[in-house]
């Protein structure tokens, strides 16, 4: 089948221009000042036995009419903060998104007690990362072409124990960790997640996995959605069942993961998402895809950028363009504003688009939170900054290994059976090179949409074995990528195993 690119309609597409950067809330203001973070160390600190921080506390208590009558009175001042903050929302429906969602509350603790310990940085540092993409195990039964785990039919040996994978989340627990986001190998083939789910719902952890769907029959779904799974993503690589099965290695992929899609919306207190992974071969059909999700009732699109590593080395030339990048989120920040479905990107870039486009009030890409409208949603997006690796998220791996990044597989950070995770976290030899901009090779240093993007650690690590290197994927280093069509690397190739091979020839 041919490769041949049909882009999106140039014509129809705002090109990108330097939108404003200048968004500011007062509350910025109040977090610069000192007596402010000491306050915020005493209310987001542990307290003795089993008592919550008291900012969890006031949190939860918050317009609860049963709250007892010592807590409104201890946290009135509290409350009437979040008053003041709380918009167009009632106190009502700000309850609701609070006490009512717990991994909120989690989260808003998690980044109260990161601002106290580093006051407000750009972008923001914190004490742990916020969320987990855990590859729970490395056994799938697909043999999918563009693998980063380069996952097999055997379960390898050295994996967590079961009573290993709960101590660790008892940890996640008592660090506030908001997000465990479950991946593979294929994750439903554990007999180890129904208990670990479980054991994340005691928390308030939100949760939720990366799959082929295949597994998913109705009872297994309601069985998952009893253990507090909400969303589950179902990978789809293409519209027509016998691209995706070439891909995926097993015929009868498609039509057993479709069907494990629409068994999932089906199931009540669950959402359904399809992850993409855009490559040369597929890259005509995301829009097709898009109304095939909206068509099945998918609450999110997520497009994967592809990253050549793992088996995805060996697909080292199906890696799109800039240009076709470029005319990728530009379509997928369209369908964004569009209120069809909710749609992600893992590309840092998607957050200069959003930046550039017309209307101040559209959906803001912010990073790996989603989105969300307004200069509100800008500002949060400056601190959350583009590409997360090593800084909002991190990658455990099934034997206990944290990377950076799911796409980082050798860069070890540590093992949570030698240390805890935050100890790695703080300690990884990367740190701040992840959080601070200036350390960034070339234009990726300079840019003006550095804070909201930061170019994609790990496609420059894939390429050219530097963490601080230019992205090769963005439009505003295109230099670079035809560098690299053209067999030489720029800098120099490199003799770590790590390191794919470069392009044979020009695309």
């Amino acid at each position: 089948m041919s490769n041949e690119i049909n882009p999106p309609d140039k014509q129809s597409r705002n090109k990108p221009t330097v939108g404003s950067l200048e968004y500011s809330h007062p509350l910025e203001k109040w977090l610069s000042k000192d007596w402010v973070l000491f306050l915020m160390r005493w209310l987001t600190a542990d307290r003795a036995g089993t008592a919550e921080p008291h900012l969890y506390r006031a949190l939860q208590s918050y317009a609860d009419p049963d709250a007892p009558a010592h807590e409104k009175m201890f946290y009135w001042p509290i409350h009437q903060a979040i008053n003041k903050m709380r918009g167009s929302l009632s106190p009502e429906q700000l309850r609701k998104k609070l006490a009512g969602h717990p991994p909120t509350v989690r989260g808003i603790l998690a980044t109260s007690r990161s601002v106290a310990r580093y006051g407000l940085t750009i972008p923001q540092r914190w004490i742990n990362p916020l969320f987990v993409v855990w590859n729970f195990t490395n056994q799938c039964n697909l043999s999918c072409k563009h693998c980063y785990q380069s996952s097999g039919a055997e379960k390898p040996k050295g994996e967590l124990t079961l009573k290993e994978k709960l101590e660790l989340i008892d940890y996640f627990g008592r660090e506030y960790i908001a997000m465990v986001a479950f991946a593979g190998g294929e994750p439903t083939l554990s007999p180890d997640l129904e208990p670990v789910l479980v054991r994340c719902q005691k928390y308030g952890i939100h949760t939720t996995i990366a799959t082929h769907g295949g597994t998913l029959t109705e009872q297994r779904c309601r069985k998952l959605a009893d253990c507090g799974l909400k969303y589950v993503e179902v990978s789809l690589d293409s519209i027509d069942p016998d691209r995706h099965d070439r891909f995926r290695g097993i015929p009868g992929t498609w039509q057993r993961s479709v069907r494990g899609i629409k068994n999932v919306i089906a199931t009540e207190g669950m959402r359904a998402g399809i992850a993409m992974c855009v490559t040369r071969d597929n890259y005509h059909e995301v829009e097709a895809m898009l109304n095939f999700a909206v068509e099945l009732g998918v609450s999110c699109f997520a497009h994967f950028n592809f990253i050549p590593v793992g088996r995805g080395r060996e697909l080292i030339e199906q890696d799109i363009t800039p240009e076709q990048r470029e005319e990728l989120l530009l379509l997928l920040r369209d369908w964004m504003n569009s209120g069809k479905i909710g749609v992600i990107s893992t590309a840092p870039q998607m957050g200069r688009i959003c930046l550039s486009q017309d209307d101040p009030e559209g959906l803001m890409a912010c990073s790996h939170a989603g989105n969300a409208s307004g200069s509100k949603a800008r500002v949060v997006a400056k601190y959350l900054g583009g590409c997360g690796a090593g800084r909002t998220y991190v990658c455990l791996q099934p034997n206990g290994d944290v990377t950076p990044c799911v796409y980082m597989p050798n860069r070890m950070m540590g093992n949570v059976r030698e240390k805890n995770l935050t100890e790695i976290f703080q300690q990884s030899p990367w740190w701040d090179l992840f959080c601070n901009r200036d350390e960034r090779e070339g234009n990726c240093s300079v840019c003006d949409y550095r804070n909201y993007c930061g170019g994609c650690r790990a496609r420059a690590d894939a390429y050219y074995n530097r963490l601080d290197h230019n992205d090769p994927g963005c439009i505003n280093n295109l230099e670079q990528w035809q560098n690299l069509t053209r067999g030489n690397a720029g800098g120099g190739e490199s003799d770590d195993p790590a390191t794919p091979k470069r392009f044979a020839g020009s695309i």
